[in-house]
């Protein structure tokens, strides 16, 4: 059997780039034995210090790490907006720094860490597709999912994938074209991608091309914070993060991870230390996101001219964001688990992916009523 050489990547600005090590390093503890795997760092923004740094992390934990810059950054990889900083859109030029050859190539977003041997994500069955993603499954729950497709020009039951993890068929994704794709509708469709540029784009780029992995390889907080049960074989913090002083109770472990792994760097400081008026916030912070809607549809069904007395629509509306906060822990875990079969084999995909919450069958629109 011949033993396949994958690249592994991850990408991160000065502001992530502890989080970035971090993550790498966390992968080297979970490859299997007989993977040729090469990591790699690429960055953008940072500067000699920060590379000189990231040098002296690697080396001290005898961890081959190849630290690239490309020179092309400040040129092409040009931010359509300032939520998004340019280390975002670093993905999208993977064709242009990774050769044929990679049998595979593996990329993590900076702020995710790696909870269980890697043997099993390198070795996925990609079913003949290019790549393999998480569905980003935060959309189908609160009902988004219906706006990303109409304003990213997918069918009208198409799935959506989460970019913070994906495993690409190397060979395949360079004859696909897939990438520059990607580049081509972002530059020509800037509206459509202010929710999140690089994902949306890979969104339409890979449309009918990606088949779903297991969803517990890019569990974030929607999961987490709701109480899910099945443990995270990747913990993804796509919100607030470990390292924050607002970080919710959940990532308690997480930020004591970070801060031990720092403590002997120039970034023994990355994790900002919490208060209990911090922790209080934080609390009152996921309070607020999850019942938040949920006050509010109460408004709308008893008293809503209280609603037109601040300006605020009686009924929501699929042309604007929806909530964010899911129904409840249920749709929750009823959605996780069938994602888990669905990548399994064990049923046909879900197409519409949110037909398996309650209320679907009967026509009920989820985060509208």
């Amino acid at each position: 059997m011949t033993r396949r050489t994958i690249a592994i990547a991850t990408t991160t600005d000065h502001g992530y780039f502890p989080a970035a090590c971090c993550q790498l390093k966390s992968v080297a503890e979970h490859l299997p034995p007989d993977v040729d795997a090469r990591l790699h760092l690429v960055c953008c923004d940072v500067s000699m210090d920060d590379i000189d740094a990231g040098e002296r992390f690697f080396r001290q934990l005898d961890v081959p790490v190849a630290i690239i810059v490309p020179e092309f950054v400040e040129r092409m990889a040009q931010p359509i907006n300032r939520r998004w900083p340019r280390a975002a859109y670093l993905r999208l030029y993977f064709d242009q720094l990774f050769g044929a050859e990679f049998d595979r190539l593996v990329y993590f977003d900076a702020d995710t860490r790696i909870r269980a041997p890697l043997d099993r994500l390198f070795g996925t069955d990609l079913k003949g597709m290019p790549v393999g993603a998480v569905h980003d499954f935060i959309y189908y729950l609160t009902g988004n999912i219906r706006r990303r497709r109409r304003e990213l020009f997918l069918s009208g039951d198409a799935p959506y994938l989460q970019s913070g993890v994906m495993v690409f068929d190397w060979p395949a994704t360079l004859a696909d074209g897939a990438l520059a794709r990607a580049r081509r509708f972002l530059a020509d469709h800037p509206d459509r991608c202010q929710e999140a540029p690089d994902q949306d784009a890979l969104n339409h780029a890979f449309e009918g091309r990606w088949t779903p992995l297991d969803p517990r390889w890019n569990l974030h907080e929607t999961y987490l914070n709701f109480g899910g049960v099945l443990p995270p074989f990747l913990e993804h913090y796509t919100s607030t993060k470990p390292w924050s002083k607002r970080r919710p109770p959940r990532w308690r472990d997480a930020a004591s991870w970070y801060q031990d792994e720092l403590q002997d760097t120039i970034w023994s400081g990355f994790v900002a230390s919490q208060t209990s008026l911090d922790r209080v916030r934080a609390r009152l912070d996921f309070l607020k996101f999850r019942f938040k809607p949920k006050i509010r549809d109460t408004i709308a069904a008893y008293a809503p001219v209280l609603l037109d007395a601040i300006d605020v629509p009686r009924r929501r509306s699929d042309d604007k964001e929806l909530p964010w906060a899911p129904r409840n822990r249920r749709d929750v875990e009823d959605m996780v688990r069938a994602l888990v079969a669905e990548a399994a084999g064990e049923r046909d995909p879900i197409r519409p992916p949110e037909s398996v919450l309650q209320g679907y069958a009967s026509g009920r629109l989820i985060g509208l009523s």
